[in-house]
């Protein structure tokens, strides 16, 4: 499924992949081979939160016939956009401090963004529907419309 309608992004995400796999692997072949290094996700989380903002204004530019939030790839966007966002916040903040009780807030605020991301994700696949892009365009006139009944004098 295409879910971005700009052939620049499109293909930008597409060569993004490789250099951020070139990118993680030999970050941590020369920086931390020994230690999970959490600067390659960070990286990570920051781009899809910035691809996941610019899906947001290119659905927001597109004048569609139905609300944006019945679709279903709305609500996946959502989903991981509140994943990576507190993911990203959780490894920023990770590296900080060696608080125990600092430790165990963060690791409740991850269980719950993950719970948060879980729930949405399972609504979605449940109750969202993707329109039909043929149907989108379509003027869609009810058959039980009897527009004899306007006129002039009755506009009842």
């Amino acid at each position: 499924m295409n879910v971005l309608k700009n052939n620049l992004v499109k293909n930008i995400i597409k060569y993004s992949i490789p250099i951020f796999i070139i990118f993680a692997l030999s970050y941590y072949y020369y920086f931390a081979p020994n230690t999970f290094s959490t600067f390659p996700s960070i990286i990570e989380f920051l781009l899809f939160m910035i691809f996941i903002i610019y899906f947001f204004y290119e659905k927001m530019k597109t004048v569609v016939m139905y609300p944006l939030y019945q679709s279903i790839s709305f609500w996946i966007c959502v989903a991981f956009f509140i994943y990576f966002t507190g993911n990203f916040f959780f490894f920023l903040f990770s590296n900080t401090t060696k608080d125990p009780a600092f430790i165990k807030q963060l690791l409740i605020i991850y269980g719950m963004v993950t719970i948060t991301k879980n729930i949405i994700l399972s609504l979605a696949i449940m109750f969202a529907s993707e329109p039909n892009e043929q149907n989108e365009h379509e003027l869609n006139i009810p058959t039980n419309l009897n527009l004899d009944d306007f006129t002039l004098t009755n506009p009842n």
